[in-house]
């Protein structure tokens, strides 16, 4: 990055939009990827018949739209980024600090994070009851 206010020295402040769009829609993507995934596990739910009624399965296609949603959020700011001008540059920071989530906010600036990647308990799925 370039700043024509330091000598042409890097502004590690300043990052360029086309840089930051492509991270959003990485992350948007990775939440389709994962919608999916969640997806085809309530499809096997269903095939088991842990969900009952026509109405259920007419419910669950709205996580179907979901996927398809983010899928096309990202592919639109993707081409955000193709589009935009490398002379355009923001400040994350003030951004970021909106972010809750610290693995979120470290993954879209582009900090590394030395927290471990899980925080929450361990949660035994296999002894919760599946009823109909």
């Amino acid at each position: 990055m370039q700043d024509g206010n330091n000598g042409g020295k890097t502004n590690g402040a300043e990052t360029p939009v086309a840089d930051v769009l492509l991270t959003v829609s990485h992350e948007v993507r990775n939440l389709s990827n994962e919608a999916s995934d969640l997806q085809n596990l309530i499809g096997n739910l269903v095939v088991a018949g842990a969900f009952g009624g026509s109405q259920s399965i007419y419910e669950l296609q709205s996580l179907d739209k979901l996927c398809q949603s983010l899928g096309a959020i990202a592919d639109f700011v993707n081409g955000l980024a193709n589009h935009s001008s490398s002379d355009w540059k923001i400040d994350l920071k003030g951004a970021a600090e909106t972010v809750k989530l610290a693995d979120v906010r470290d993954r879209l600036t582009g900090q590394s994070s030395e927290r471990p990647e899980s925080t929450g308990e361990f949660e035994d799925f296999n002894a919760w009851p599946l009823t109909a």
